[in-house]
């Protein structure tokens, strides 16, 4: 087959959907597919794989890390129709999705889409006010987009349903992205990166991994291990990533004077971050808004055990009390999970052996079993969407 895949987000860009597209695209290679990737220009970066178009595109003030795509490349519509695409996989509603989508029914090729995100939580990226008003308006985009498709992808049963409470009519399937396994790693890889980042053999490692973003609601987090720093004084924190918010998240770990025991890591590729996971204790992760929640099946293959809040499709990832804890969006209920972690050590090393069992189910072949599946369904029903101007 050869697959044409439309992303906002792909390299340099490290988020769950630039994770979710490199996942796919060396899958679907590894069984002999051709793969193309249309995706926005990045200022001062370079491709070094073969079959990546990018597109014009403009950073803006707004969200500097995000580049904007132009609504016209008449050049890329020129490169795709050489392409003689068997599938179009767009992985928005937004620029790309729809230009991905006009030229999947220009030329008679059928169209399937992932919605990776619950795009009204993150609204408070629109400079348009009342809020309310740009709600309403992402979901009736979502509901005319999706429903043009012959199949939507949601990565949890949850996204599922909003979709279709939203009004969105296509055929939905739910596939959770394929997460690779921590590779082996040296004996001594734990007790090195504990020095390298001064953490002391008998500190507490907490470990978060995302963007350092407000959706992500690491104010709670910091107040819930500010709560944990009161009761245990080797308790440290790692956050890895970047985003809009690092710069108030930085002010908000001084405001709360817990500065000496928060580390920020920076943006990390994977194989920067498998080490860290081996250092940490235990994987925390308080954001309200997944759709899956990427890194929690990461951490969880390398056999930490998580403390997330119950909400979106975090609960479908993790068994409660068995490889990890659901808690409510509270900081104190929160740091108590936390806290049962730090002093119930049998039991944290049994759940870490079952997190790491448990992440099976998230493997990277049946991924790819699923969407050759969907895509083979589509190409044979040949049927183009209509409705796309």
């Amino acid at each position: 087959m050869r697959i044409a895949i439309f992303t906002e987000s792909y390299e340099p860009i490290v988020n769950g959907v630039s994770v979710f597209v490199g996942t796919l695209r060396d899958e679907m290679v590894r069984r002999g597919h051709q793969v193309y990737i249309f995706a926005p220009e990045f200022r001062g970066f370079k491709d070094e794989r073969d079959g990546v178009f990018r597109w014009p595109s403009r950073h803006t003030f707004f969200m500097p890390d995000y580049p904007f795509p132009l609504p016209f490349a008449p050049e890329l519509a020129k490169t795709f129709e050489s392409l003689d695409v068997d599938v179009v996989h767009t992985q928005t509603p937004f620029i790309l999705g729809i230009a991905g989508a006009k030229w999947a029914k220009g030329f008679g090729i059928p169209l399937v889409s992932t919605n990776h995100t619950l795009y009204t939580e993150y609204a408070h990226y629109v400079p348009i006010r009342p809020m309310i008003i740009t709600k309403l308006v992402i979901i009736q985009l979502m509901k005319w987009y999706y429903s043009k498709c012959d199949v939507v992808v949601a990565p949890s049963g949850v996204v599922r349903d909003i979709l279709r409470s939203y009004g969105v009519t296509s055929r939905i399937e739910v596939v959770k992205t394929g997460v690779v396994p921590t590779v082996p790693l040296p004996p001594d890889t734990r007790e090195r990166v504990r020095a390298q980042l001064k953490i002391q053999p008998h500190d507490f490692a907490l470990l978060y991994v995302g963007r350092i973003a407000r959706e992500k609601n690491l104010e709670m987090l910091l107040r819930a291990f500010r709560i944990l720093l009161s009761r245990h004084s080797n308790v440290r924190l790692l956050l890895v990533g970047g985003g809009p918010a690092l710069a108030e998240t930085r002010k908000l770990v001084r405001r709360l004077r817990v500065e000496d025991r928060v580390h920020f890591l920076g943006m990390l590729p994977r194989s920067d971050i498998d080490p860290i996971f081996a250092a940490s204790d235990v994987f925390v992760f308080p954001s309200t808004t997944e759709t899956q929640g990427i890194a929690i099946c990461e951490a969880m293959s390398a056999g930490l055990p998580v403390v997330a809040v119950n909400a979106g499709g975090i609960p479908e990832n993790i068994s409660d009390g068995e490889d990890g804890f659901l808690t409510q969006d509270d900081p104190n209920a929160f740091a108590d999970r936390i806290e049962y972690l730090l002093t119930h050590d049998k039991e944290r090393q049994q759940m870490g052996l079952r997190a790491r069992e448990n992440a099976g189910k998230f493997s990277v072949e049946s991924m790819g079993d699923t969407f050759e599946r969907i895509y083979s369904s589509v190409i044979t029903a040949r049927h183009s969407p209509a409705g796309f101007l």
